[in-house]
């Protein structure tokens, strides 16, 4: 197997892909900062700050990074790339930052990014239209196995000037800005992607506050100041390293921040994060379609309806955060009930035992019984989660579940590359709902790992990427949520939620996207 594929099958499963609003009205969720000695006031300059996180990289490019979910690599693509454009779950709005601007003027028909002049990469060439386009439509090639190519399938890009670029998307999508900002933000220089992967996806050059000094495998990464960076003359970064160390462990890792000896962690723990806000500090962030049972629509025993119905109606997703005492709150459907979005009319069918029990029995009567393996990360949540949920299971006749536990490579490679699964964990943030639910559930999407084709849901999702207004948008989205509730592709037992926990040293917390923090702003306290 070559480099360029092996790390094309292998990225970080902490999450999927995500996207935030545009407008206030359609914000899904926002920060919140506080707990015990919340820092304020501006950072002193200079210091190291030492970050937690669940997994080691996979690979350090745009292509192959796993930045869907902030528990994942968005904070070291922050640090090394710096995002052209953000979403500010906040307020809801598209931020620029190396952009200048990303606007359409014809409702999405085509789109115009304008690159501040006199950006560079740490390597000292130019960062300009040129850079993006090779970035973006490296990304397209189906060669690259990029876990982005969804995004930038289909685009047509044109470069009028050096810091122009112009965009076709192969339909109008009024919500483009969100896809760049969740999926496309990321640019490595031309210089680095002329040596190959093995090269650029060990030894990253970006635009952004750090570069990275060093990389013990499955341990830590050390980021040191850019000194060329294009806010220097701001001030900025204000610090002058970030060490990122992999702790899996939730418990070790807040009592690691409360003994000093880290300072922050990005994570998608309720407990955590709540315990962060009752003792230390933290900033979360709400999302669309939470912690889930993926079906693969292509394969029995889920090719059936009556089978992923059944399971639907055998488990309670009220029941799993009082048995695991793991502080979820369960739900409705792939709409977080705070989002302005969810419609309470097409929520996930109750639990129903005897009526799972007759379709189980139904199943099996006609040679078709639901017989599976779950697919999940070898990580002690995701297992502990999949035992449970198997062992109501076992409650039932003629339903056998078996939990598969993955080396965190095999497993993407399994689910999201092979497609090698009958019913895999997955767990997905999605603020807005674009492009995320377009890129999940549209049967012309190459992201849509279950194989689920309905036209009803696609004419939805065509709908409501066509336009702006809010009214247009609940009202297709409405309609993808109740045929959602019907055909069950996904069966979702726990809302999303994901922030960071960080320690009275720190200052300057600001997220953006589903929780990403913004590593050039962020420092120690005085």
């Amino acid at each position: 197997m070559s480099t360029t594929t092996r790390h094309r099958r292998r990225a970080c499963a902490i999450g999927g892909l995500l996207a935030l609003a545009l407008t206030a009205t359609a914000c899904g969720g926002g920060t919140q900062e506080g707990g015990n000695g919340a820092a304020s006031g501006p950072p002193r300059e200079g210091g190291r700050m030492t970050m937690l996180s669940v997994a080691d990289s996979v690979t350090l490019d745009p292509f192959g990074a796993n930045y869907g979910g902030a528990p994942g690599d968005s904070a070291r693509m922050a640090a090394l790339y710096d995002p052209m454009v953000y979403l500010d779950p906040a307020t809801g709005k598209t931020v620029p930052h190396i952009a200048e601007s990303l606007a359409t003027a014809d409702n999405g028909a085509t789109w115009t990014l304008r690159i501040r002049p006199g950006v560079r990469f740490s390597d000292g060439t130019v960062f300009d239209a040129a850079a993006v386009k090779r970035n973006w439509e490296m990304h397209a090639d189906p060669a690259t196995r990029s876990l982005h190519r969804a995004a930038a399938t289909g685009l047509r890009l044109d470069i009028p000037d050096a810091l122009t670029l112009r965009i076709t998307p192969s339909a109008p999508n009024a919500a483009f800005d969100r896809t760049v900002a969740s999926e496309l933000a990321y640019i490595e220089a031309p210089s680095a992607l002329d040596k190959g992967p093995s090269a650029y996806s060990t030894q990253p050059i970006g635009a952004g506050p750090f570069t990275l000094k060093s990389w013990i495998r499955g341990s830590r990464q050390e980021f040191t100041k850019n000194p060329d960076y294009w806010q220097k003359n701001k001030g900025l970064p204000h610090l002058d390293s970030l060490v990122v160390t992999v702790m899996a462990d939730g418990e070790q890792q807040f009592n690691t921040l409360r003994a000093g000896s880290a300072d922050i962690t990005i994570t998608s723990s309720e407990r955590l994060l709540e315990r962060g806000r009752t003792q230390l500090n933290a900033a979360t962030v709400d999302a669309n379609v939470g912690r889930n049972i993926t079906f693969n629509l292509t394969r029995a025993p889920f090719d059936d309806p009556r089978a992923r119905r059944a399971i639907a109606l055998a488990l309670d997703a009220a029941d799993l955060p009082k048995t695991l005492g793991d502080d979820t709150t369960p739900a409705k459907g792939a709409f977080n009930q705070k989002s302005p979005f969810f419609d309470p009319t097409a929520t996930q069918p109750a639990p129903d035992k005897a009526e799972a029990q007759r379709l189980f029995d139904e199943l099996a009567a006609v040679g078709r019984p639901v017989d599976f393996s779950y697919l999940v990360p070898q990580n002690p949540g995701a297992v502990k989660t999949a035992e449970y949920l198997a062992s109501r299971l076992r409650l039932f006749r003629n339903v056998a579940m078996r939990v598969e536990p993955l080396e965190i490579g095999a497993f993407v490679t399994r689910t999201q590359i092979n497609r090698e699964f009958q019913a895999t964990t997955f767990q997905d943030w999605a603020v807005d709902p674009e492009p995320r639910m377009f890129n999940a559930f549209h049967s012309a999407s190459p992201q849509n790992i279950t194989g689920w084709s309905n036209p009803e849901a696609d004419e939805a999702l065509d709908a409501a990427r066509a336009t702006t207004d809010h009214a247009a948008r609940k009202a297709a989205y409405a309609r993808l949520q109740h045929v959602l509730a019907t055909d069950l592709p996904i069966w979702v037992y726990s809302e999303s939620v994901q922030g960071a926990v960080y320690t009275g040293k720190i200052t300057g917390v600001q997220l953006c996207n589903t929780g990403t923090v913004l590593l050039d702003r962020i420092g120690l306290r005085p």
